[in-house]
């Protein structure tokens, strides 16, 4: 592993922008996406554009495309209620831990996950909603991790010590997505950001990755640092323990002070462990 600075910079100055829009705006669904274990749905924020879908199908003379529509006003909505019962995860509880996923990493100052906010009043009741990423599919981990400069290369060491400090059970290939994609002839470049947590922060550990290339590599020093510092907040009851406590158990809170802690003094990636160290599928 690279022992560079830190894999991203600070976090956008408009996340907090972005945030803000978010837990106030009205939003309809647009689409599902049928792939997922859980309901989550493709919505439209309609504060900036007041126009239905029918009246934007009218003015086209067509039903509109993902296309024809402003990336800035599209979200990922994942309602409480549209949670599968998981027999290790108290029911009810997934898209909590998405927004926890999104306090994490932007404590960290790495920008790997997009804005998410709880929402109270969504069309299908409280949930998670999180900004939509343009993205090409086939850029997913393991094109990536072959095709991707060392900018990428930086930000997936960053995802896989993310991933350990989170517990992330289910880092599928496909939760990598590359935003603002160039492609640089022999390599691409991008902007790395990380979705679908909501099988994180467990009392057991459950960590199941694709990322288990880097077990055992050292955690560069700049990242190491920075775990180190948002430890410090999670142990010493600061802001950010405050917001995970509005969104974790106790315990849940503390399993992951000791994941950061165990991060800060071994300083080493783990090996893969368990009977179910992959998940899948891969993809």
């Amino acid at each position: 592993m690279s022992d560079g600075p830190s894999a991203a910079g600070p976090p956008s100055p408009d996340d907090g922008r972005i945030a803000a829009r978010f837990r106030t705006a009205p939003f309809e669904p647009i689409g599902r996406f049928v792939d997922a274990s859980n309901a989550t749905m493709l919505v439209r924020l309609t504060d900036r554009d007041h126009r239905s879908l029918d009246d934007l199908a009218a003015e086209l003379g067509r039903d509109p495309e993902l296309d024809d529509l402003e990336p800035h006003d599209l979200a990922v909505y994942k309602p409480r209620r549209g949670e599968a019962p998981l027999w290790d995860f108290p029911t009810g509880t997934l898209h909590r831990r998405e927004v926890a996923a999104y306090e994490i990493s932007a404590a960290l100052g790495w920008d790997l996950v997009p804005v998410t906010v709880l929402v109270e009043d969504g069309p299908f009741g409280v949930g998670s909603l999180q900004r939509f990423v343009p993205h090409d599919p086939a850029h997913h981990f393991f094109h990536l991790l072959e095709h991707g400069d060392e900018h990428v290369l930086e930000q997936l060491r960053a995802m896989v010590v993310f991933d350990v400090v989170i517990d992330n059970a289910d880092r599928k290939g496909g939760h990598v997505l590359l935003e603002r994609s160039q492609d640089l002839g022999a390599s691409l470049t991008g902007t790395v950001r990380l979705i679908d947590h909501g099988v994180s922060f467990n009392v057991e550990r459950k960590l199941r990755t694709v990322g288990w290339h880097a077990a055992g590599e050292p955690v560069p020093h700049a990242l190491r640092d920075d775990v180190s510092r948002i430890g410090s907040e999670v142990r010493d009851g600061g802001p950010l323990r405050q917001r995970l406590g509005e969104l974790l158990a106790a315990a849940e809170l503390e399993a992951l002070a000791d994941r950061i802690g165990r991060t800060e003094r071994v300083g080493v990636l783990p090996e893969p462990a368990g009977r179910n160290p992959y998940p899948w599928p891969m993809i």
